[in-house]
C-alpha cells in the first residue's frame, strides 16, 4: 500500500485545496470502507463485485499502473479499467492506446490479477484531456477492454451521501465518509452533489446546475442548455423557459416570456383568446408584467420600464400588434414618444435605448412588446419535494399550465424521468 494512504501519515505538503488532496482522501474512504468502495466498483465496473475480487491495493501519485514486484503468470495480462473522474464527466469515446509520453497516475487500484483500475481526476470545468486513454504501460501487461469510464463527481458524491442518509454504513466508517463530505465542502465546493437540491446547500452554483438539470428532465432536451434554457417547440408565442435561483436565495423560480420577439409577440397578441387565458394565470400564483424591449437581429436590448398595468399594456398591443414593424433610424424619435405617450416605456429608458441603437452603428430596431411570466417555489418546499422525487413533476405541470394557455402542446415526461 502507498504509504500515503495511511490514514495518519501526512500527504507531503500539498495544499489541502489541491486536486492530489482529493484524490488521496477519496482513496482513504474507498479502503477503509467497504461499503463506499463496493458503490464505486458499481460505477466504474457495474459488472465486478468485491467479494469476488482479490484484496484491492491502494496508490497514488505512482509513476507505473502495476508494482513493479507484480508477478502475472507468462502470457497472461491483468484486465484494466482507466476512469476519468471529473466534474459532470463527459463521456469517453477515444479508444485507450499505449503511449510512451511521461505521466503520474492520480490513483490506483490493484486487486491482485484480477483487475486494475487507474484514476484520472479532475476538479476544473474542463474539458476532456489525453491521460484517461493514453496510458504508458512500461511494458506490464494490461489489457484494457474497453474506452475509458466517465463517472461524474457529483454522481460520485450523491452515491456516498446516499450510504449515508440510508444509514448503511454507521460508526467509524460513516463517520470517515462524513470527513471526506467537509473536506469537500470547505476545499472543493464546485464539485459538490446536486442530485437534490437539499444537498446543494446553500452553494448557489450547486443549486442552480441542480435546477438546470431538473428543467431538461422537465423538457426532455438540451436544447437552450448552453444558455441556462431549455427551447420549447410546438408554438410560436414563446420560445423558452428558464428555472433559477432567485436573487434573494430563499425561492426557486420558473420563468417564462411569451411574446420575447416581434414575430412571437404577433402570435400572442393576434391569439385573444391565449392571451386571456396568460392573464388569468394571475390568479393562480403566477406573477406578471410587461416586458418590453427592443430587438436587433436575434438579440434584445434596452429592457424599459412600463407604467402601464399588465392588463392595459396588453390592451394596447392587441390594437397595435397588426402594424407594429421594424423601424429604420428616421423613425426612431417619433415611435419613442409615441410609446413614452402611450405609457409603454418611461422617459428614463430613453438612455439605455440610445446607448444600444442610437449611438451605435445600427439601422434596423425591432420593438419586442412581451411578457413577463413567474412562479415561485420556497426554496425549503423546492427542497422537500426534490428529496421525495417531486419537484420535477410539479415544475411540469406549472410549465404546461402556461402551454396550455397558450395554446401550445403541453411538454410530456420521458422515459427514465422521475
Amino acid at each position: 500500500m502507498d504509504r500515503h494512504l495511511n490514514f495518519f501519515v501526512p500527504y507531503e505538503n500539498a495544499a489541502a485545496w489541491h486536486e492530489n488532496q482529493l484524490t488521496r482522501a477519496l482513496l482513504v474512504v474507498l479502503r477503509y470502507s467497504p461499503m463506499a468502495h463496493q458503490a464505486w466498483l458499481r460505477l466504474v465496473a457495474p459488472e465486478r463485485h468485491l467479494h469476488d475480487l482479490s484484496k484491492a491495493d491502494f496508490a497514488t501519485q505512482r509513476r507505473h499502473v502495476l508494482d513493479t514486484d507484480t508477478e502475472v503468470p507468462e502470457g497472461e495480462a491483468v484486465p484494466g479499467i482507466s476512469v476519468w473522474l471529473a466534474p459532470d464527466a463527459a463521456q469517453v469515446s477515444a479508444p485507450i492506446e499505449a503511449s510512451d509520453r511521461q505521466q503520474v497516475h492520480d490513483g490506483i487500484v490493484t486487486y491482485g490479477n484480477d483487475l486494475v483500475v487507474v484514476i484520472e481526476n479532475k476538479i476544473a470545468w474542463a474539458g476532456l484531456t489525453k491521460q484517461p486513454h493514453q496510458i504508458n504501460l512500461h511494458g506490464s501487461p494490461i489489457k484494457f477492454e474497453k474506452e475509458p469510464v466517465s463517472v461524474a463527481w457529483q454522481r460520485l458524491l450523491g452515491v456516498l451521501f446516499d450510504l449515508v442518509e440510508r444509514d448503511l454504513v454507521s460508526g467509524a466508517e460513516g463517520l470517515l465518509i462524513s470527513d471526506f463530505f467537509d473536506l469537500v465542502e470547505e476545499h472543493f465546493l464546485l464539485i459538490g452533489p446536486y442530485s437534490t437540491l437539499a444537498r446543494c446547500g446553500d452553494n448557489r452554483f450547486r443549486v442552480e446546475r441542480r435546477l438546470d438539470t431538473i428543467l431538461g428532465e422537465v423538457v426532455g432536451t438540451d436544447m437552450g442548455k448552453a444558455k441556462r434554457e431549455r427551447d420549447l417547440s410546438g408554438t410560436a408565442k414563446i420560445a423558452q423557459a428558464w428555472l433559477g435561483f432567485a436573487d434573494d436565495n430563499l425561492a426557486v423560480c420558473l420563468r417564462m416570456y411569451p411574446g420575447d420577439t416581434l414575430t412571437q409577440s404577433r402570435a400572442l397578441y393576434g391569439d385573444r383568446s391565449a392571451l386571456e387565458a396568460v392573464l388569468a394565470l394571475q390568479c393562480d400564483n403566477w406573477h406578471m408584467k410587461p416586458n418590453f424591449h427592443w430587438g436587433f437581429m436575434t438579440t434584445g436590448y434596452a429592457w424599459a420600464k412600463t407604467p402601464l398595468q399588465v392588463e392595459k399594456y396588453c390592451d394596447y398591443w392587441v390594437n397595435e400588434i397588426g402594424v407594429t414593424r421594424e423601424l429604420s433610424r428616421p423613425e426612431w424619435e417619433t415611435y419613442w414618444a409615441k410609446l413614452e405617450s402611450a405609457q409603454i416605456v418611461e422617459a428614463a429608458g430613453k438612455e439605455a435605448f440610445d446607448a444600444d441603437f442610437t449611438d451605435s452603428q445600427r439601422q434596423k430596431a425591432h420593438p419586442r412588446p412581451g411578457l413577463f411570466r413567474e412562479y415561485r417555489w420556497k426554496l425549503a418546499e423546492a427542497q422537500r419535494l426534490d428529496a421525495h422525487g417531486k419537484f420535477v413533476e410539479k415544475v411540469r405541470e406549472r410549465l404546461n399550465q402556461m402551454l396550455t394557455a397558450l395554446h401550445a402542446p403541453p411538454v410530456t415526461a420521458h422515459v427514465g424521468a422521475p
